[in-house]
């Protein structure tokens, strides 16, 4: 009976996630999401079909529509439709009451018609439903707005406003948004807006505001003419990628409730005194990325609510010391998270004065900063702390006493050092700690008489999680020893008191006959392992090479999967890139930016990703933007080479379901076969993550 429940419960599982043709055929959709999606190959779609009666949002794409009108959209008035995305549709005409029996509409989206004019848009806007929420008008080419373009929106609930990714030089907040003083949230990106172009008066309820990658070479002005503040009630600021060069105490001080700021990507040179002291209530500051970056000043960071500091890959030199006073950190000790990987502290003693006032430290990352060894000491104030990140350095080792106060210790990560040898005193502080995950992987070890006991505790090692051993742990001396894995070293006490070349050889001998016993039976009985087996050791004839400067792009890989697969890319794939191994994903459902149009997203998200990861099965094989992102993947690899390609066969792709462009694919590039069990599935991540490492190869060349 439970069985047959479980089977019942699988198919109606399925029946909600999976999607179906709909609308004459022109749409695909989906119950579980509430979701229509309305493309045409050839713009042949020019009407609005009926959709079942539970479709809440319509995303309607590509498709040939430039008049709309009222009668035009008496189908979606059957519907509870509450968002709605016009993208790249060749509007040219839109009537004044062409949304006026959309009543329950909440979100409205018009992308990508640069034949639109925008003053069609504002007279449209007169007659919308009051329930609006969100109105997002993005890569519409339009160089500026009407004065009166939100007046008809008085009185409506309208809380976001994205203007993103136009033409516009100037933002004059406090007329085009007089009607509707409620706007919570304002985004400005992509567009050509100066120093002069913004106006913000008034705004009184304004929460979020994004000015991202405009030409500010200044921070706006945020206060008025009587130095009272424009937008009292400001929580999140972000001004990434513009042009700032200097920042100090005026620019934020009429923002008195600011909770987040984020200041990476700009041309920032130097960081005054008291910069963000009159933030009272600042938690989180991001400064990534800040290459030019060559002074902080003895109270730049005097900030007493700041709780995480992100201050990664700007390559500061903390080793010089004329560049910043030992104390930075002393006026901002309430940090808990604190960031900085990507810079140089090479010097331990350096590493121990700049956190010795942190005791409230929870999270500390110090990956890639060229640390040449660890001051005793230097954790011994910060009793919370609970996880750090030491990858990518050049430690030998630590004080045997170095995490032995830090009670609450729960991951500690030194993978990617220079850690030949393990001994009983390095790890007998894990019993004084709450340690949970330690990483030593990637180090150089020795396979000597002095690793025995390592050795034997990582075999016997149970309740403790230990990342990648065995595959990791691998010897690099003596020579007789080199790339042999530390779990395979066969020496014991006996063989260290007195080698007998006999017992060696017997050894070797009966390893050998265990290890080709062992590949017959895998060869027998794990095709797709042997298959992942032979792709490994293509990808190692480079050797391992550590991508280490991945700073021109904000992800190392971005997800290819369909609909169906995203249970096993958020339950198996993202928990061991993203948790175990620190790599940064772009999941398009999770991490797609709010109203911006998907085909733009996927465009600009994969170029912003190292390499591009392909879950393929056969309902990815039947995804239309499966396709479509694999098509622009395509393009990366014609570009960069098949390096920039991690293939994941999920589930086999029967003959019928086989496109021309997987098949091409598949034949130029090998991939890694998901297989369930203990060894072969580590052997699975060995492969994916070898193939994230692996560096670009040659692109190809037109001849």
């Amino acid at each position: 009976m439970s069985g047959g429940c479980s089977v019942l419960w699988c198919a109606l599982l399925l029946t909600l996630v999976s999607t179906e043709r709909c609308g004459d055929g022109h749409c695909k959709c989906s119950r579980s999401r509430k979701t229509a999606t309305c493309t045409s190959k050839k713009r042949t779609l020019n009407y609005f079909p009926v959709l079942p009666t539970y479709v809440k949002q319509l995303r309607y794409n590509d498709n040939y529509l430039p008049r709309l009108s009222r009668g035009r959209l008496v189908n979606l008035t059957k519907i509870p439709l509450e968002q709605l995305s016009f993208d790249d549709d060749g509007i040219i005409r839109v009537d004044r009451d062409a949304f006026v029996d959309l009543k329950h509409l909440i979100k409205l989206q018009i992308s990508r018609n640069s034949i639109l004019n925008v003053s069609v848009v504002a007279d449209t806007l007169q007659q919308v439903s009051r329930s609006i929420e969100k109105l997002v008008l993005v890569h519409n080419k339009w160089a500026s707005i009407p004065p009166n373009m939100f007046d008809g929106l008085q009185g409506s609930n309208i809380s976001l406003i994205d203007l993103s990714f136009n033409n516009l030089i100037s933002f004059n907040g406090t007329q085009l948004l007089k009607r509707i003083p409620r706007v919570k949230s304002l985004f400005l990106d992509q567009n050509p807006i100066s120093q002069n172009g913004l106006e913000f008066t008034n705004m009184k309820e304004l929460f979020k505001l994004s000015l991202q990658n405009t030409y500010l070479p200044v921070v706006p002005g945020f206060c008025d003419e009587f130095g009272r503040s424009s937008l009292p009630r400001l929580r999140s600021l972000y001004l990434d990628h513009t042009s700032i060069k200097s920042v100090s105490e005026k620019d934020f001080s009429c923002l008195p409730y600011l909770w987040k700021l984020s200041l990476s990507f700009t041309d920032l040179s130097a960081i005054h005194n008291n910069t963000f002291a009159r933030l009272p209530v600042l938690k989180i500051l991001i400064l990534q990325n800040l290459v030019r970056l060559r002074r902080l000043d003895y109270l730049a960071l005097n900030s007493s609510s700041l709780d995480k500091f992100q201050f990664g890959s700007s390559n500061f030199k903390f080793d010089n010391k004329g560049r910043y006073n030992n104390d930075l950190f002393k006026f901002a000790s309430n940090i808990t998270d604190l960031e900085l990987f990507n810079n140089e502290i090479s010097d331990g003693t350096t590493l121990k004065t700049l956190v010795w006032h942190l005791v409230r430290l929870k999270i500390l990352n110090l990956q890639g900063c060229g640390l040449n060894y660890l001051q005793r000491g230097t954790f011994d104030r910060m009793p919370d702390l609970r996880k750090i990140i030491l990858k990518g350095n050049n430690l030998n080792g630590w004080d045997p006493a170095m995490f032995s106060k830090l009670s609450n210790l729960r991951k500690l990560y030194l993978s990617g050092n220079n850690i030949a040898v393990v001994n009983r005193s390095s790890l007998d502080f894990i019993n004084k700690t709450s340690l949970r995950l330690i990483d030593l992987s990637n180090n150089p070890f020795s396979c000597s008489c002095q690793q025995l006991w390592f050795r034997d505790w990582l075999k016997a090692t149970k309740d403790l999680e230990v990342p990648s051993y065995p595959q990791r742990y691998v010897c690099r001396s003596p020579p007789e020893w080199d790339k042999t894995r530390l779990a395979s070293f066969n020496y014991t006490q006996e063989d260290c008191r007195e080698k007998n070349p006999w017992i060696l050889i017997g050894s070797l001998l009966g390893s050998t006959v265990f290890l080709c016993t062992l590949a017959v039976v895998l060869v027998y009985r794990h095709l797709p392992t042997i298959r992942n087996v032979i792709y490994l050791l293509r990808l190692r004839r480079k050797g391992y090479v550590k991508l280490v400067n991945s700073s021109e792009y904000d992800f190392d890989c971005y997800i290819v999967s369909c609909e169906i697969d995203e249970a096993w890319v958020f339950n198996t794939l993202s928990p061991t890139l993203e948790e175990e191994h620190f790599y940064r994903l772009c999941v398009p459902s999770r991490d797609f930016d709010l109203g911006a149009n998907i085909a733009d997203q996927i465009e600009e998200k994969m170029q912003d990703s190292k390499k591009i990861i392909v879950v393929m099965s056969n309902d990815f094989a039947q995804d239309e933007w499966c396709q479509f992102q694999l098509e622009k993947a395509q393009e990366r690899i014609r570009l960069q080479g098949t390096e920039v390609a991690v293939l994941i066969m999920l589930r086999d792709i029967d003959n019928k379901h086989m496109t021309s462009t997987i098949k091409d694919l598949l034949h130029k590039s090998s991939y890694a076969t998901w297989v369930k069990g203990k060894i072969v599935t580590q052997l699975f991540w060995d492969i994916v993550l070898a193939a994230i490492e692996k560096p670009f190869g040659n692109p190809p060349i037109a001849v």
